[in-house]
């Protein structure tokens, strides 16, 4: 990128220590992609600007390019959200996402439908009055499906991924490496190519179909069945795996329910107590 100076709203992705008294942020703008800067600083008690730089905030920054770093010297905040910043599962959530999203973005590759995707995210998210570790698995998997589609891998659900027809009830399987539906036909024309095609339920496939077409408030509504929502995430994290640059061994609904877990254990042993 050929700029000094940038003035731009953005998201803010991460923030992490940076020697004693420095943080290492990386936010998502909307015409120049994800970016990341150095907070000097920012770990100190008195810091103006860190305070307006937490995670999940939407501000408003400029910063500027130097020979050895990039570094914010403004800061303004334009919301915070405060329902997600005041709820623990909500911060988890949004927290897990974040970091899929800054793992999964090389700087500078900017989206602005990338940039809406989230702001719709954090807006939906932050509407709500509670989200279970249930439902978070399965709407954090809708979320990583758009993410795809964004990024160039989208996953075909509609129709076969060789003959392109659409696909009939019944009449298919599932192929993650290639990502998306094969049919009956193809698969008996070349059984050799589609050997590592697997059987999929038609429950988990509407689910799949659901979860990346429907608007964010309608993931609350369907009923979610244990087996079909643990085939429809382990899905989703197959096709990540195979698909997204960067390669992660750790399921994408981790950051969501483990915590939670050690959150409830560390409430026992507090009550036990």
């Amino acid at each position: 990128m050929s700029w000094s100076t940038l003035k731009t709203e953005a998201i803010v992705l991460t923030s992490e220590p940076f020697r004693e008294a420095d943080r290492m942020y990386t936010a998502l703008t909307p015409d120049n992609g994800k970016v990341s800067f150095l907070g000097r600083g920012a770990r100190k008690g008195k810091a103006k600007l860190a305070a307006h730089l937490e995670p999940f905030a939407i501000v408003d920054i400029e910063i500027v390019r130097g020979k050895r770093s990039t570094t914010v010297i403004s800061v303004e905040r334009i919301k915070g959200f405060a329902n997600i910043r005041e709820s623990l599962d909500k911060r988890l959530l949004i927290q897990t996402s974040l970091s899929l999203l800054n793992k999964h973005t090389r700087e500078h590759d900017y989206d602005p439908c990338l940039y809406a995707e989230l702001l719709d995210w954090l807006e939906f998210v932050d509407s709500q009055f509670s989200v279970t570790p249930v439902r978070a698995t399965f709407i954090l998997g809708s979320f990583a499906l758009r993410i795809m589609r964004h990024l160039g891998y989208d996953v075909q659900l509609n129709d076969c991924i060789q003959c392109k027809q659409k696909v009939m009830p019944l009449s298919f399987r599932w192929h993650a490496d290639k990502g998306g539906l094969v049919c009956s036909d193809c698969l008996s024309e070349k059984p050799e190519e589609w050997f590592s095609a697997r059987p999929i339920r038609e429950e988990v496939v509407k689910l799949l179909r659901f979860a990346r077409g429907a608007g964010y408030p309608d993931l609350l509504k369907p009923s979610l069945l244990a087996d079909d929502l643990d085939a429809y995430a382990r899905i989703v994290h197959d096709l990540m795996v195979f698909h997204l640059p960067v390669d992660s061994d750790v399921p994408f609904w981790a950051g969501v329910l483990e915590d939670k877990e050690r959150q409830l254990e560390q409430a026992n042993t507090e009550q036990s107590a």
